[in-house]
């Protein structure tokens, strides 16, 4: 019996063996290091397994995936921030497609749920390849004919790139989130050539093969800098754990020499009294007055040594604690700056996690924050609140005309005057691209068609020139008030629609609740 549930266990090893071999395989790609680790594991596991060399890299990939726990959180942000930039410029293009349109906004909508794992990522990426698909099937074209004549007559492109550029609307949308994100880079690292050289030659017109290795590129940069992240606070938390351990430590010797010199106290105080009952014995014991003081002048030097002894062992001991006491403030203090600037960092880090690079406006995460919060105002007290969504007319055409450049400097321009026309209570947000996102509190709807429409009018008033040459900028607007029955995709896919509308229906328009006739 015994033979036999030992052949059982061999076996139940030996299948347990194989698949951790054929999974470790399954999960190579990620790191250098954990590939590395998990071949050593593979080798240890195949043929005659090492359960104990086994064991030893079982622990270092421990370590290593935990480390590689932030890096992976902050690429699936980035990932699913990436597609729902392009599912918007692809819902841009297909605006005129009712069902196509229906489902981009769905597949947003499911972009704006939480990513349990990296492996639903891919089925998002494979919805959002079927859209684009679909969408190349059916020939939808992402320009206006006059953009598309001004873009042919404004860059000196190779006749198959300038094609590419032209007839796919697919390729126009990677290519402008290709520049939305060396946008990005470009505020972090102004003099990287690498970016720099990309930059030049977006603006010169590149075929799939070049735009598909800057996009590579780009998507390095990415990785490297969550990494580069993710090692920083790895060495932040190893330097505050060493500090505290030292200041343990020197906690741990104080509390060791303060009961140290207890202990010579209590045995100091002991002889002391030991010398005052010898004296007071002499005293009581003495036949004669010579013999009482030859006693008691030896009883008291002993005395006075006891006293000597432990006023040098006081004074030591003193000493040794300041001495541990200043050790342990300076320390402490260490720890103090340490933390100081961690936190600054983290600060750093979260604003920058909710600001957009461009702009200096809020991102979509912060305003996912920010609506949620005064989504539950809504539903627990009844405050009133809209949404408006905000698009520049025809701002790929600046990008075509006046390059990126120019592009860049508008969605700057505009985004500062949507930010000083709006009260002190409402709140704005780049969504992406050229679109801007608005929370409207506490106000009725008449009175934020009338506000959009002023704001509309002073936009399309502001001066502004490119290449000596006056451009007209103007943007439409859709707006909505929050209903009992609404949910937060409810009414944003409600907004959406109201600026498609004003899109149809001649742009530099502002389409709310209140307009019915459109």
């Amino acid at each position: 019996m015994e033979a036999k549930q030992l052949q059982t266990l061999k076996q139940n090893n030996a299948l347990l063996c194989q698949f951790i071999v054929k999974l470790s395989a399954f999960y190579e790609g990620f790191s250098d290091k954990i590939d590395t680790e998990l071949k050593v594991l593979r080798g240890h596991l195949s043929g005659t397994p090492n359960f104990s060399l086994a064991a030893v890299s079982i622990e270092k990939l421990n370590k290593l995936l935990q480390h590689q726990e932030i890096t992976l959180r902050k690429y699936s942000v980035d990932t699913v921030s990436s597609l729902e930039d392009a599912m918007k410029q692809l819902q841009k293009i297909v605006f005129e497609d009712t069902e196509l349109k229906g489902l981009t906004t769905q597949e947003l909508i499911k972009l704006n749920q939480p990513v349990d794992d990296i492996f639903s990522i891919y089925k998002l990426y494979s919805k959002a390849i079927a859209l684009h698909r679909i969408a190349l099937n059916k020939e939808m074209v992402g320009l206006e004919p006059s953009e598309t004549t001004e873009t042919k007559s404004t860059n000196n492109e190779s006749t198959s790139a300038r094609s590419i550029k032209d007839d796919n609307p697919h390729y126009r949308s990677i290519l402008v989130e290709l520049n939305h994100l060396i946008a990005s880079y470009a505020q972090k690292k102004p003099n990287d050539q690498q970016l720099n050289d990309i930059k030049q030659r977006l603006d010169e017109g590149m075929d799939e093969d070049q735009l598909l290795k800057s996009c590579v590129v780009i998507l390095r940069m990415i990785v490297q800098d969550a990494m580069s992240e993710a090692s920083l606070t790895g060495k932040v938390i190893q330097s505050l754990h060493r500090s505290l351990g030292e200041v343990s430590s020197d906690v741990s010797n104080t509390i060791q020499g303060s009961q140290a010199q207890f202990q010579q106290r209590q045995a100091g105080n002991e002889q002391l009294k030991r010398d005052i009952i010898h004296i007071e014995e002499a005293v009581s014991e003495s036949s004669s007055l010579e013999a009482l003081k030859e006693q008691t002048q030896f009883r008291v030097e002993k005395l006075v040594t006891t006293l000597s002894e432990q006023q040098s062992n006081d004074q030591q001991g003193q000493e040794a604690l300041m001495a541990l006491l200043s050790s342990m403030q300076s320390r402490i203090d260490t720890l103090q700056q340490q933390t100081s600037v961690y936190k600054k960092k983290l600060a750093e880090q979260a604003m920058q996690s909710r600001t957009d690079p461009l702009t200096r406006l809020p991102n979509r995460q912060a305003y996912n924050e920010r609506l949620e919060a005064a989504f539950t105002k809504f539903k627990e007290n009844g405050d009133l609140l809209a949404v408006a969504v905000v698009d520049i007319d025809h701002f790929k055409s600046i990008n075509d005309r006046f390059g990126h450049a120019a592009g860049d400097k508008t969605l700057q321009v505009v985004s500062k005057f949507l930010k000083q026309s709006l009260s002190e209570n409402d709140f704005i947000a780049r969504w992406g691209g050229e679109e801007f996102v608005m929370l409207l509190p506490q106000a009725q709807m008449a009175d934020i068609d009338k506000k959009l429409n002023e704001v509309r009018t002073k936009l399309a008033a502001m001066p502004f020139k490119f290449k000596q040459e006056k451009v007209k900028i103007t943007a439409s607007f859709g707006a909505t008030c929050f209903n009992d029955n609404d949910t937060t995709e409810t009414v944003f896919e409600r907004a959406d629609e109201y600026l498609y509308r004003a899109k149809r229906n001649g742009r530099n328009l502002v389409v709310t609740d209140l307009s019915t006739d459109l």
